[in-house]
């Protein structure tokens, strides 16, 4: 195949293009089962990966294009520009710009764009690419429409079925809603397409007849130094170590399994043999794979083997969360507090607010656009991963339920209530944790001892076994991650 070559737009994935198709893939109706009568849900989160995009580095293009022309839906777009138009200082405000003050005229200005990929040519001359061209490691066409089509399911679930939330957003309704994403391109478009998926009257304008006001979602986005939503390596100097020491210690433990599968995998790697730490790395050859296997492209019979995929994979799991499942408890304990310490905080916080404050608190469905570390690595640490990478797609969602037959006293209510300013765990055992990995309910280990959990039901945690397992991680001088993540930063050793 030639660079020049530009993959079909008419390339469409089969189900055998979506390898571990239930490894945390949605399916119909998201897998959900009614909980135990009398309790009420209060409370979703959902973390969402990405959908399908393309390979985020160029590999294997002796198999697969160079260029993959999949990405049609995202060239033609209206860019929200600033009119800077002087005018009277008393009708517009003055816009201070490094030195040099100037009157606006707004923001409400709008600049029509077409979007194309520049690339080079044999002699390095700037060459504009075919129309819809994709960039690297961007959202494809086929991945706006699995997301759009996971917000509906989203939708069908929580608002068609159980009326959890209204059937249309109004600007009334902000504070019940919390959308966020990593600063990715990929996954900010993911999360709009969620959003269009969930609530389609979204970036639709009002009624004709004002009866129904315009809502504006407010997607939410961190700096990268202050990340929660992934392992954030690039904030955490300490977590890069012990991250960079576990994909280490995983190649010298893990390589020697992928020897058996050189003399069938090597043709077709341009006689490079597949190695954790090879170049380029297993799992980014194994990336452009997937990638290429779910928009429909041939991919050779040797990667798709039981064997090769049950190797390879294992290899990937082993160099990406094995420090999650450290053999020393205090590495083990370290790692899991630096990577999703932070995130699974947020979360139980939450709950617990909604826990005290019931109605008075408005928040009741979050929505998270992430990666499939994101999705590992808290499962990782909650002790129910299947040691399977994550599809495009794939999903956590978080439930909090209330006890509707056993409302605390005022008395529990305010020792919750304290508790959780203290940082404790709750008081109250009237509220409990779901979590649900695709169409599969997760039991917690954590949550397995009586008491700990909903009787007859292990996989409703208590708030408090939920808020248990937080608490284990917090390092004894409470959660100042910049200050963890500037200790012991030369550390080599995963041992």
């Amino acid at each position: 195949m030639q660079a020049s070559d530009v993959a079909s737009t008419s390339a469409v994935p089969m189900d055998s293009a979506r390898p571990n198709a239930g490894a945390g893939a949605a399916g119909d109706g998201l897998g959900w089962v009614e909980p135990p009568a009398g309790l009420s849900l209060q409370q979703v989160h959902y973390l969402v990966r990405h959908g399908e995009r393309t390979p985020v580095r160029t590999r294997l293009t002796h198999l697969f294009p160079q260029r993959w022309n999949l990405c049609h839906a995202g060239r033609k777009f209206e860019a929200a520009v600033l009119d800077l138009t002087p005018t009277t200082e008393d009708s517009r405000p003055t816009l201070n710009v490094g030195r040099v003050d100037i009157q606006t005229q707004g923001h409400a200005g709008r600049l029509r764009v077409n979007r194309a990929v520049e690339g080079e040519d044999s002699q390095g001359r700037p060459v504009r690419g075919e129309e819809g061209e994709c960039l690297l490691g961007e959202l494809t066409d086929l991945g706006r429409l699995s997301t759009l089509r996971f917000g509906r399911e989203l939708r069908s679930l929580y608002i068609d079925k159980l009326g959890f939330l209204p059937q249309r957003l109004t600007p009334d309704d902000a504070d019940k809603v919390y959308f966020r994403s990593t600063n990715m391109s990929r996954t900010i478009e993911t999360l709009q397409q969620l959003i269009r998926g969930m609530h389609p009257q979204t970036m639709q304008p009002a009624s004709p007849a004002g009866t129904a006001a315009a809502f504006v979602p407010q997607v939410l986005v961190r700096n990268g130094t202050n990340e929660n939503l992934l392992p954030n390596t690039f904030g955490c100097s300490r977590l890069r170590s012990l991250d960079r020491a576990f994909a280490d210690a995983a190649a010298r433990a893990l390589n020697p399994s992928l020897e058996k599968l050189d003399a069938k995998t090597m043709p077709y790697t341009n006689g490079v043999p597949m190695r954790v730490d090879g170049h380029p790395r297993l799992n980014g050859l194994f990336d452009t794979i997937r990638a290429a296997q779910s928009h429909g492209f041939k991919v050779p019979p040797v990667f798709l083997e039981s064997e090769t995929q049950s190797i390879v994979e294992n290899a990937i799991v082993g160099e990406w969360f094995s420090g999650y499942q450290a053999e020393d408890p205090e590495k083990r304990l370290e790692f899991r507090r630096l990577a999703m310490g932070r995130l699974l905080e947020d979360l139980a916080g939450r709950m617990q607010k909604k826990a005290d404050k019931g109605d008075a608190e408005a928040l009741k469905f979050a929505l998270y656009a992430t990666h499939d570390t994101s999705l590992a690595g808290l499962l990782c640490t909650l002790d129910c991963f299947d040691f399977r990478w994550p599809v495009f797609t794939a999903s956590v969602g978080i439930e909090l339920f209330q006890d509707q037959k056993a409302a605390p006293s005022i008395f529990g209510r305010a020792k919750s209530l304290m508790s959780s300013l203290t940082g404790g765990a709750a008081a109250s055992s009237d509220h409990y944790v779901r979590v649900r990995y695709g169409d599969r309910t997760m039991k917690l280990p954590a949550c397995a001892d009586q008491g700990k959990h909903y009787e007859g039901h292990p996989e409703l945690c208590t708030l408090e076994a939920f808020r248990g397992i937080v608490k284990e991680l917090q390092h004894p001088k409470g959660w100042n991650w910049e200050q963890q993540c500037a200790v012991g930063q030369g550390a080599t050793s995963s041992k």
